[in-house]
């Protein structure tokens, strides 16, 4: 009875569901999901339980596929279109399955998954066309982006509004990896992007690629997870032009060539090996996070407070902000002597009653530390708490730790909720 009384109420059936795990939702349901929603804007979701990531699917390709071809059919009115799914070879290719579709109102297209299990190529079309003139957010699998957007047939220049592309997941089974200079060189023709996220991508030296100085790509934000170190300070040296942040998670930071120059950097989730200082030693941004870094410990707190033999040579000399979360190698004591000792330089230089007058502040010689939060971090005395407390502008601790296992939040998320 109730299905009868909502399969009259289209605005109810815009946001359709579709999962492809053990409980998957049938042919027959998903298309009458699209006819209820009669002629309405679609918001479609293809995707496993956040608890059916783990384990084999030998189905799940041939479930996506049924699910893939019915929203084909209803691709005009989508304004979102998102698959996580756990393979590679089970996400639609864009190059074959889109080809000639129209997509007027389509602003999201996100296609995730947890493993790259590999897969054929695909045979290149020399006149393949896709249109979503609206596109603003575009998430692509490694294999779908080199097909649609690298060389000629280069997509993202045909898309005027992105703002924000993300790609990820390569791992060739033999070894062999992508072109890391045809990765940029395609990105660097996107007319409008402003954030971009690299993730869990296996590059070839196919060319010296320090010899390649053509590139040049502008952005707001970027993010960048599970990249190894040539990689990473290739990519550093072309692409961090961010004014806003660059976050930075379980890549290998101590072989990078190059410092980063965004006006915030987050790290998270790297091992007690890494190296902090290598680039952050000439870093002059404002606020710096890290989460979950066992390398953040006192030794990178006296690299803090060494000014060299007169004080004019600080390294992260710009930060002012200092967020920690899940940090516990390092001595409150030793924090506060890297505060105290650099706001005593700065206000040599400078005079302020209140650190938020000091936000937009440019000091010559090092900044002063105006807010600290720290969550899941060492015990704090009660003295050292009222002092940070009584010098800084805002101040924060929490000894708990916080207890947020990683998890890549495009492999599952509350979609799958508000099925019915």
């Amino acid at each position: 009875m109730w299905c009868l009384v909502l399969s009259r109420i289209p605005e109810f059936w815009t946001r359709v569901v579709i999962r492809v795990d053990s409980q998957h939702t049938q042919s027959q349901d998903v298309r009458r999901y699209f006819e209820w929603s009669r002629n309405l804007h679609l918001d479609v979701i293809i995707t496993r339980h956040r608890d059916e990531f783990d384990g084999d699917d030998m189905r799940e390709k041939s479930k996506v596929f049924k699910a893939t071809r019915e929203l084909v059919r209803h691709i005009k009115r989508c304004r979102s279109i998102r698959f996580n799914v756990m393979y590679s070879s089970s996400l639609p290719s864009i190059l074959h399955d889109f080809h000639q579709e129209t997509a007027p109102h389509l602003h999201t297209l996100k296609l995730n998954c947890k493993v790259d299990d590999g897969g054929s190529p695909h045979r290149k079309l020399v006149h393949w066309s896709f249109y979503a003139p609206g596109l603003r957010h575009l998430h692509l699998d490694a294999r779908n982006f080199f097909d649609v957007c690298v060389d000629r047939n280069n997509w993202l220049r045909r898309l005027h509004d992105l703002k924000s592309l993300s790609v990820s997941r390569y791992r060739h089974l033999s070894g062999k990896g992508i072109d890391l200079y045809k990765l940029l060189k395609a990105i660097e023709e996107s007319p409008s992007l402003v954030y971009l996220e690299l993730k869990d991508l296996h590059f070839s030296r196919l060319r010296p690629w320090t010899t390649v100085n053509d590139i040049s790509i502008e952005l707001i934000s970027m993010n960048l997870e599970d990249l190894s170190g040539e990689v990473f300070s290739e990519i550093i040296g072309y692409v961090d032009s961010a004014t806003d942040t660059t976050r930075i998670s379980r890549c290998a930071i101590t072989t990078c060539h190059h410092s980063l120059i965004s006006g915030g950097v987050a790290f998270h989730d790297l091992s007690a090996d890494q190296d902090l200082m290598i680039p952050l030693a000439h870093w002059r941004g404002r606020t710096l996070s890290l989460v979950n870094c066992a390398c953040f410990h006192d030794d990178f707190l006296r690299d803090m407070i060494d000014g060299g033999p007169h004080d004019q040579s600080f390294a992260c000399k710009g930060v002012k902000e200092l967020y920690l979360v899940n940090c516990t190698k390092f001595s409150p004591r030793l924090l506060k002597t890297m505060v105290l000792k650099r706001r005593k330089l700065a206000r040599r230089s400078m005079f302020w009653r209140h650190d938020e007058e000091t936000l937009n502040w440019t000091f010559p010689v090092v900044a002063p530390i105006t807010l600290i939060s720290v969550e899941g971090g060492p015990v704090l005395s009660k003295k050292d708490r009222e002092w940070f407390d009584n010098n800084l502008g805002s101040f924060h601790w929490d000894e708990q730790v916080l207890h947020s296992p990683f998890e890549d939040s495009s492999d599952s998320d509350d979609d799958i909720q508000g099925e019915l």
